[in-house]
């Protein structure tokens, strides 16, 4: 078995089973739902951000091993992130599952969900968490910066 495809496995197994980074959030700046009809996963994820940074995040998943593995990883990752960074973070993973590229990814944390590639009809599973991310925190409530009807007036 090739290296790649063992610990693609062991991170499922052990994120599905013990998923990170799942616990409601006390203080919120933003929750979303997600929801991939074709299968059943739910996902509500929660974050905290102050001075345009996930201060916090939660990933709370109901449905696949898949899923809910994306999900934890996705939270370990992005904490500590500017939006920005977090953006571009999530753009690339779901790029990378797409085209089978892992070479988009920094980190073997997030390179090893490349072989979900191999199984088109669970690509979605792995992205629920990413894409549901991205729209939490393209809420320009977040950052002004992010709704241009928001710019300061200037005259």
């Amino acid at each position: 078995m090739d290296d790649l495809l063992e610990l693609y496995q062991d991170t499922i197994v052990e994120h599905s089973s013990s998923p990170r980074r799942s616990q409601s959030l006390n203080v919120l700046s933003n929750s979303v739902k997600g929801r991939n009809p074709l299968c059943g996963d739910e996902v509500t994820v929660e974050v905290l951000v102050e001075d345009s940074v996930v201060k916090d995040i939660s990933c709370k998943t109901s449905g696949c091993a898949i899923s809910t593995a994306a999900g934890s990883v996705m939270a370990e990752v992005i904490i500590g992130k500017s939006i920005d960074e977090a953006i571009v973070i999530c753009d690339k993973f779901v790029v990378s599952l797409k085209n089978k590229d892992e070479e988009l990814l920094d980190s073997d944390q997030l390179r090893v969900f490349c072989k979900v590639s191999e199984y088109p009809s669970r690509i979605k599973c792995a992205t629920l968490p990413w894409g549901t991310l991205k729209i939490a925190l393209l809420d320009p409530r977040l950052d002004p910066r992010l709704d241009p009807r928001l710019e300061p007036k200037t005259s």
